[in-house]
């Protein structure tokens, strides 16, 4: 089976912008035959890359030519009209690209490297690229968005934050001004006006979740004004998503819901959240409440039995129906499930929920009514009013409606099926320019998380006498246990965390010093690029812990990989301990309990949490599948389009 024959693939086409009649793809609906065919079989049949080799011998040799050419014939060469669809033919398309890396060389004084140049090449082609961490995958995406444009192919570039968002745009800012072309960084805080001004432009820099969100609140005023309503956004032509992996595949269960205050809710309602509580903090747990095999809390028969005997003494109509079993069940997640500094952190008498994908903060999402008011209970804050949504849309659906979708990661290998399924991405791998220069010090287990947190403060000032070090964990409550036992020993360190979000640019700046010892979240984990001191890159370079059970294992290699990049030296350890959360929580499945096992005894650890993580994976790609297929049925039935 060819695959020309899996798939007919479309190709760069330069449309209008246009608020009244936005481009889009239609998407087709998925059947869930097709998808587990598709995930088992014929991603293994996806097109390859190969008829693009001569385009790309073609660029390196026109690339030689331009540099004997003016700036202002460069730049007439990057203006002349040319049809999107020619741009990926060799000749004219050749000689495009070529010009614009001219362009990135003179305005940058970086020549492009072959690698970063195929990288490009497969982007506009509309695949996922694999390359590896430290490689200048940010310069492929310019490269790729830039020649896009100049065909008049409306772009957006998409990152997971904004910090990456607005670094990456002050980069192509000046390039694409030189040829005349206009761009702009869009970000959730920025006022209507000024959004509609950033997608008028040829170039759009931007997070996942503003993009979503932009969509969402113009389908709301389309639904709600008609042809009267001033729209943000102009289309979806091409999208570039940096860090594909984590947009496409973390974050694909998490709704985008588009919400608006309501009233506060009924101090009935508020006085049985605080009895359910006040019942879940008193249950026995392994008699009364225990965790199900996919790590959810609930009720035994001793709990249910416990709950039948005081639910009638409050004062609901809901304390004496089943539907109390359902709440009861609530009240132990938001108890022992959603925990301060992992689900949440407190913020000016609020709880502000933390993204875990990334361990940034989301202060404009709350969780469904009644989840939210117990977690505020729980927190000891003022209960706030309901929510009512508006909207709502996965990241899956929205990134399916461009009609170019591509993206870029280090770490796309595990993921080749699922991308392949659902967005019809095939994932190429790149090849590095040069070997690695990464050591890798292999695994330390312990059995108590104390005695883990004491042997990384101590691994890391060790190796901080001349180099600098980067501790990664999972969450606040990791990182406070990890500053504590520094500050016993009198050692400063830095902290980025969700608390230290804003600091994020200046933190990253100083990590690279040597004698520097950064604590950080996932934060530090994505498209962080940390600068090294001379001292620090002649002594090792940076070196990395793994300092917790990540919940993936690209987790750990993207966090591990903000080290040895761009071919500097660097190294890594991994340090565990059998009370990490990733290793005591979550759903337990046959092969889990065996692995889990072999971990406690020491017998065979990498192999042991290389199958925790593959199990986890492996669930994870079940959730999003039913949760698909389900935002289907509901768009379906409501008609949504």
């Amino acid at each position: 089976m060819s695959g020309a024959g899996v798939l007919r693939r479309p190709v760069l086409k330069a449309f209008a912008r246009s608020r009244q009649r936005p481009v889009r793809r239609q998407i087709a609906p998925f059947h869930r035959f097709r998808l587990f065919v598709d995930e088992y079989l014929l991603w293994h049949f996806a097109p390859t890359g190969e008829r693009l080799k001569p385009l790309r011998q073609e660029i390196a040799a026109q690339t030689e030519q331009m540099e004997g050419l003016g700036d202002p014939d460069l730049v007439r060469l990057c203006r002349q009209p040319l049809r999107a669809e020619d741009l990926l033919k060799p000749g004219a398309g050749a000689e495009r690209i070529a010009a614009v890396l001219e362009v990135i060389r003179r305005e940058t004084g970086l020549r492009l490297r072959a690698n970063q140049i195929e990288c490009a090449v497969l982007l506009l082609n509309g695949d996922c690229v694999e390359l590896r961490t430290g490689e200048g995958k940010t310069l492929s995406a310019a490269l790729a968005a830039l020649a896009a444009a100049s065909v008049g192919v409306s772009t957006h570039v998409v990152t997971v934050n904004d910090y990456l968002a607005e670094r990456d745009h002050d980069l192509i800012a000046p390039l694409a001004a030189r040829i005349g072309l206009s761009s702009a960084v869009v970000l959730q805080s920025d006022a209507d006006a000024d959004k509609r001004s950033a997608y008028d432009c040829d170039i759009v820099y931007g997070t996942n979740k503003t993009f979503v969100f932009d969509h969402l609140r113009d389908k709301r005023e389309q639904h709600q004004q008609g042809e009267r309503a001033l729209l943000r956004q102009t289309g979806q032509a091409l999208a570039i998503v940096d860090e594909v992996d984590s947009v496409l595949i973390d974050d694909a269960t998490v709704p985008m819901i588009l919400s608006e205050p309501a009233e506060l809710p009924p101090e009935v309602d508020v006085v049985l959240f605080r009895n359910l509580i006040a019942f879940a903090r008193a249950l026995v747990p392994g008699q009364e409440r225990v965790l199900d095999s996919h790590g959810n809390w609930r009720l035994t028969k001793a709990g249910i039995a416990h709950l039948e005997e005081v639910a009638p003494q409050w004062r609901h109509p809901l304390a004496r129906t089943a539907d109390v079993i359902e709440l009861a069940e609530l009240a132990l997640t938001a108890t022992f499930g959603f925990l301060e500094g992992v689900a949440y952190i407190l913020r000016e008498g609020e709880v502000v929920m933390v993204d875990q994908a990334t361990g940034r903060l989301m202060p404009d999402r709350k969780w469904d009514y009644g989840l939210q008011q117990m977690i505020e209970i729980v927190a000891g804050v003022e209960v706030t009013a309901e929510t009512r949504t508006v909207g709502h849309i996965t990241q899956q659906t929205y990134f399916r409606q461009y009609r170019i979708l591509s993206g870029l990661t280090g770490t796309a290998h595990e993921c080749r099926a699922e991308f392949w399924a659902i967005f019809k991405l095939a994932v190429k791998p790149v090849a590095p320019h040069a070997p690695s220069r990464m050591v890798n010090h292999g695994l330390r287990l312990f059995r108590r998380a104390d005695a883990k947190w004491r042997a990384v403060a101590e691994r890391a000032v060790t190796m901080a006498k001349d180099r600098s070090v980067l501790i990664g964990v999972n969450d606040v409550s990791e990182t406070n246990a990890l500053v504590a036992v520094f500050q016993d020993m009198g050692r400063e360190v830095a902290v980025l965390n969700a608390l230290s979000e804003a600091q994020e640019a200046e933190l990253v700046a100083q990590a690279g010093q040597a004698g520097r010892i950064t604590i950080a979240t996932h934060l530090a984990g994505r498209g962080t690029d940390i600068a090294l001191d001379a001292e620090v890159r002649a002594a090792g370079g940076l070196h990395v812990i793994i300092a917790s059970v990540m919940a993936s294992a690209r987790l750990e290699r993207q966090l591990h990989g903000r080290a040895a990049r761009q071919g500097d030296p660097g190294s890594y350890d991994r340090m565990i301990s059998l009370e990490d959360r990733g290793l005591s929580e979550g759903a337990f499945s046959l092969l889990r309990h065996s692995v889990t096992w072999l971990l406690r005894r020491r017998i065979l650890p990498r192999f042991s949490l290389a199958k925790i993580h593959a199990d986890r994976d492996r669930r994870a790609r079940s959730l999003r599948r039913k949760t698909l297929l389900r935002e289907q049925d509901m768009r379906r039935r409501l008609g949504y389009k």
